[in-house]
């Protein structure tokens, strides 16, 4: 594709705003009336050649037209390698803000979509984690092989505890997870006016897609439930072949008093009149309160006001109260019979009693956390509040962060976070360290991956610090620093020495808050430094530890882009044959980089594929390019509808004469993507377009037809059943004109 030096030719459809690494997509519509529309409120410097597009994140210029399409152009000078650039271009931007608002709006926190997960492309999948990580949706763009798809399903299923996957137009691998599971979840991007709009499908064998939006799914802790689908108590199954819903039991029967006790309560969803909990009591239940009642504490255990018990129709037990009474918490850990419910026994739990003063909750949480630290372990809340004598107070966030934050007083360079030792209920962070961190002056805002790390590595440091000298950790002002002034004069008037230790102890310090950020490139710097100012084999042992970490993070770096670059060419390797020239032309080039990155010697037998490949994408130069393949199927859907409404059918060669290009004498690869693109818009009850390109004399299908009805995901029958179906395709055509 050529690249215009003083003027961008090409007609970019997709942008994104704001900034060039944002992935809040635009689609500009063609015609000049929904222009107008479209810049409503906006200027023309809000748009960005995005980088997540596979762009040069250089600014676009929206241009407006009456006499051809509406699009979107570089500011010259142009150098943008970008190649997707038609309406569909940001369509995996639209999938995955899509899909992470949706989630949000099913009440999930932590929702963090990724656009370019480590060893895939921009535009290959989406992926959009929840639930801190534990949850997990792929969203399948580009076209994989099964055992591919099967290797990656089994990596994801290893790291997280939900799975789900979306399939998109032109992936064939829903036919393998209906196969599978019984039915597959598709997803596509609609133009409608300026927007794209992003539509759910559910795949079933024999059955066409049944295609839904977002707000009419819900998530279940099974997975994702569409209109489609139904949830039961034995899982998700399709609504057309579910048993039919049982006639309605009996009224809800009512409760005895105080026969009930509830333990733990999750909200589950609100209505305008009450609100909805998952419970746990003698079975798992469902509990109803009116809107203005308090919300139960999963801490705390309560009896039912007025309750009725009754079935749910997924055969959940329903309970509907009118309020809650808390009991003493120990009540929860004795018999359940009617006896030991009864209100006699269990009354309303006395006052509690006074919290100890902030200093001393002060000192015996720095205290637990320093022993937890020599002994090289985690502790969590509960073990906090027991050694400060808390009595089964139960402290909020913010609470929590106060206190903590006094413990990390006095902060001096370098110092770790001890809060860091501190785990939640799933062993990962606690839900207060993120607050603890902004508070120490951490600025930025991190993923939820990003705080993982920063946790595992400061809860590191705090064992390394710790356990290296128990009684004066690495951290602490040194001996000689805590010596007052007259000390200092007079040490600095009799040995210069001082002063290079104290230099020395700057540029460590310096070097560890490099460390903390991962600043590899200061950190080096500082070491250089550091070198020179060293004095004793001591200071040459800690610049030793700084020096090792430093050569680590380097191999580790260089590890994994060598990891990258064999990843990639092991892909070019397996499917290389199969990459359009524009496909070939941008892996190799990421290759390159990558092999420059690690070097002759590293790279030496990489090099020689990537030159091989090379000369192959040479033999390839006339094969045609997806733009040259996209203005192809512009022209040839025109002609292919023009032939429908007169009831013939047309050949290569006839199509050629009437668009003037060179049909018939293209690959037949391409010849099938160019009908691909012809069709990638017919509804699925209309034939395809292709069906009226035959071979020489009329009288029977291209050889391509049955490949391209497999690339459409449309049904490719036998081949002795193919003449058939092409002659259904015709007759259905003729009765459409």
């Amino acid at each position: 594709m050529p690249y215009a030096e003083e003027e961008d030719t090409r007609k970019v459809q997709t942008a994104v705003i704001g900034r060039a690494e944002s992935d809040w997509p635009v689609f500009l519509p063609y015609d000049h009336d929904d222009f107008d529309r479209f810049m409503r409120g906006r200027t023309r410097d809000d748009f960005y050649c995005g980088i997540l597009l596979g762009g040069c994140g250089k600014k676009l210029s929206p241009k407006r037209y009456t006499d051809k399409k509406c699009h979107f152009a570089h500011r010259p000078p142009v150098h943008c390698r970008r190649t997707e650039i038609g309406e569909d271009s940001a369509d995996h931007l639209y999938i995955g803000r899509a899909v992470a608002d949706w989630l949000k709006q099913q009440g999930q926190r932590a929702v963090q979509p990724v656009y370019k997960p480590r060893g895939h492309q921009v535009r290959d999948v989406v992926d959009v984690s929840y639930e801190a990580g534990r949850r997990f949706i792929r969203v399948q763009l580009a076209r994989r092989s099964k055992r591919e798809w099967e290797e990656a399903d089994a990596k994801l299923r290893v790291r997280h505890s939900q799975l789900d996957w979306f399939f998109g137009p032109d992936s064939l691998l829903a036919n393998w997870q209906v196969e599978r599971q019984g039915y597959a979840l598709r997803v596509q991007c609609r133009s409608l006016g300026t927007m794209r709009t992003v539509e759910i499908g559910t795949q079933f064998p024999d059955r066409p897609v049944e295609w839904s939006s977002l707000s009419e799914c819900t998530l279940t802790p099974e997975g994702i439930v569409t209109p489609s689908l139904l949830r039961t108590p034995s899982g998700i199954v399709p609504r057309h072949a579910a048993p039919a819903e049982p006639a309605p039991g009996p009224p809800g029967l009512r409760l005895a008093p105080a026969s009930v006790l509830i333990t733990d309560a999750v909200l589950s969803h609100a209505t305008d009149t009450h609100r909805w909990f998952d419970v746990s009591v003698r079975v798992n239940a469902r509990l109803s309160l009116p809107a203005q009642a308090d919300s139960p504490d999963v801490h705390q255990a309560y009896l039912p006001v007025g309750a009725t018990l009754s079935l749910d129709g997924v055969g959940t037990w329903l309970i509907e109260a009118g309020a809650l009474q808390r009991i003493r918490t120990d009540a929860a850990d004795r018999p359940t019979d009617s006896a030991d419910l009864s209100p006699d026994t269990y009354s309303p739990s006395p006052e509690e009693r006074p919290l100890p003063p902030d200093a001393a909750v002060v000192a015996s949480f720095r205290k637990t956390l320093e022993n937890t630290a020599r002994s090289k372990n985690v502790v969590t809340t509960a073990t906090l509040g027991k050694g400060a004598s808390l009595h089964g107070h139960t402290l909020s966030v913010d609470r929590w962060r106060e206190l903590l934050l006094r413990v990390e007083q006095p902060r001096t360079p370098g110092k770790p976070v001890l809060s860091a030792l501190i785990t939640g209920r799933d062993g990962g962070p606690a839900p207060f360290f993120r607050e603890i961190l902004h508070g120490l002056g951490w600025t930025k805002s991190f993923s939820d991956a990003e705080l993982l790390d920063i946790w595992n590595r400061e809860r590191g440091r705090v064992h390394e610090a710790y356990s290296s000298s128990p009684a004066n950790p690495s951290f602490l002002p040194r001996q000689e620093d805590r010596r007052g002034p007259l000390g200092r004069v007079s040490v600095k008037r009799t040995d210069s020495a001082a002063e290079r230790r104290a230099a020395l102890d700057a540029l460590l310090d310096l070097a560890d808050e490099a460390r903390q950020a991962r600043d590899l490139d200061t950190c080096e710097q500082v070491l250089s430094l550091a070198e020179r100012a060293a004095l004793s084999t001591d200071t040459h042992e800690a610049l030793r530890i700084h020096t090792d970490w430093l050569v680590d993070q380097r191999a580790s770096e260089l590890l994994k882009t060598w990891e990258r670059l064999a990843a990639l060419i092991d892909v070019m390797n397996r499917d290389g044959d199969d990459f359009h020239p524009d496909q070939l032309r941008r892996a190799l080039r990421n290759a390159e980089e990558l092999a420059e990155e690690v070097g002759d010697d590293l790279a030496a037998e990489e090099r020689r594929d990537i030159a091989r490949w090379q000369r192959h994408l040479e033999r390839m130069a006339e094969r045609l390019t997806l733009s040259q393949i996209r203005g192809h199927a512009v022209a040839v859907r025109v002609a292919l509808r023009q032939a429908a409404r007169e009831g013939r059918t047309t050949t290569w060669g006839d199509l050629a004469l009437r668009i003037g290009a060179p049909l018939a004498a293209l690959n037949p690869d391409d010849k099938i993507a160019v009908l691909v693109e012809v069709d990638r818009e017919t509804p699925d009850d209309r034939p395809l377009l292709a069906a009226l390109v035959t071979a020489h004399g009329g009288d029977r299908p291209h050889p391509l037809y049955q490949q391209v009805l497999f690339n459409l995901d449309r049904i490719a029958p036998s081949p002795e059943a193919l003449f058939m179906h092409w002659r259904m395709a015709l007759r259905r055509h003729s009765e459409l004109r």
